[in-house]
């Protein structure tokens, strides 16, 4: 794995941060907002501190700050790397790559 992964294999979305709480948390309901909003249920959205993170994570978005420290705990994880906790671009284009099916390429 670790560059790409193809939307249909997406179960979980990982929103990794370095405590677990605060604009994670956040980051997380807004897309549980915008997946909602395109009829794709069927994928669990959490927030994970970087330090508790699964090695075999399979999908992870995060600050693009704190990425180096992603790939390290989670090594062949596809990881998409945001700069803004709000209304980044990447969320709705991840989104929409999800809802038609596209292969999801880590940044």
């Amino acid at each position: 794995m670790g560059n790409t992964i193809e939307a249909k294999d997406i179960e979980n979305i990982v929103v990794a941060c370095e405590a677990g709480i605060g604009s994670s948390l956040m980051t997380v309901n807004a897309m549980k907002k915008k997946m909602k909003a395109a009829k794709l249920e069927n994928i669990n959205i959490f927030h994970k501190a970087v330090s508790n993170l699964d090695p075999q994570t399979k999908f992870i978005i995060c600050h693009e700050g704190i990425k180096k420290s992603v790939k390290s705990k989670a090594p062949e994880a596809v990881v998409l790397s945001f700069k803004f906790f709000f209304n980044d671009p990447l969320f709705d284009k991840l989104v929409a790559d999800i809802k038609e099916g596209k292969e999801i390429v880590a940044n």
